[in-house]
């Protein structure tokens, strides 16, 4: 009778997110990380021989089906704009441990120039090829700049659709002087700035596509009111 498959390397992985977290990758320990694996510290190394691999499995573990949601989301609207707001809503409904893995890949790519690497060489193989082939519709269809760099473009996207969500969320406990938006709403805000950018629409320019329909009157004016004083009956 063959012996069921050990579970062994997904305790360590779920161990070691919670330490990485708390820890860092380089401040996490090992042994603590086997202890709450119930394992044993060569087993670790038998695993994982590196901090580094052990670090790539956490991400790799929440990564590869939130790629494949974002792939799925930035095909699923006919228009340039409505990709680019479910690519946007799809953040904003990242799952708790979404978020943390989101955090540690964040910290820890911009510690240590190694796990940068990897975390890049793997969103290339993810969902990172979608955002750039969003990008280049866009450049062809106009709605991005033909003078961006596709790579600054997406870099500015991805960084927009991302950190503040990750702002937001660990401010929003602590946060009671000022009402913060919920995650679908600032991702619909962030996909308007994303698409138009934060001034008003220029006169003479209709709103960017996807964008809500202006309001129909503008508010009266200090001359239109002296105006309309002068016509009411006294």
């Amino acid at each position: 009778m063959a012996r069921p498959r050990s579970d062994i390397a997904q305790r360590i992985v779920t161990a070691a997110a919670e330490r990485f977290l708390h820890d860092g990758v380089d401040g996490a320990s090992l042994r603590q990380i086997a202890v709450a694996a119930g394992t044993n510290l060569g087993m670790v190394y038998y695993y994982f021989p590196t901090k580094d691999d052990l670090f790539l499995a956490v991400v790799e573990r929440h990564y590869a089906p939130l790629s494949q949601a974002l792939i799925e989301a930035i095909a699923s609207g006919p228009s340039f704009d409505e990709r680019v707001r479910a690519l946007y809503d799809r953040f904003g409904a990242i799952s708790d441990e979404e978020f943390v893995v989101l955090r540690l890949m964040l910290r820890e790519a911009l510690v240590s120039s190694e796990r940068l690497n990897r975390v890049f060489e793997r969103m290339m193989h993810g969902h990172t090829p979608a955002m750039l082939e969003l990008l280049s519709e866009g450049i062809a269809t106009g709605r991005v700049a033909a003078d961006l760099h596709p790579v600054a473009a997406l870099v500015t996207m991805a960084v927009l659709a991302i950190a503040p969500q990750v702002m937001v969320r660990r401010v929003a406990a602590s946060v009671k002087a000022v009402e913060l938006p919920t995650p679908s709403e600032l991702a619909r805000h962030l996909s308007t700035v994303a698409l138009r950018g934060i001034g008003p629409a220029v006169s003479g320019e209709g709103p960017a596509e996807g964008s809500p329909a202006p309001p129909e009157a503008s508010p009266p004016t200090a001359q239109g009111r002296r105006s309309a004083a002068r016509r009411r009956p006294r």
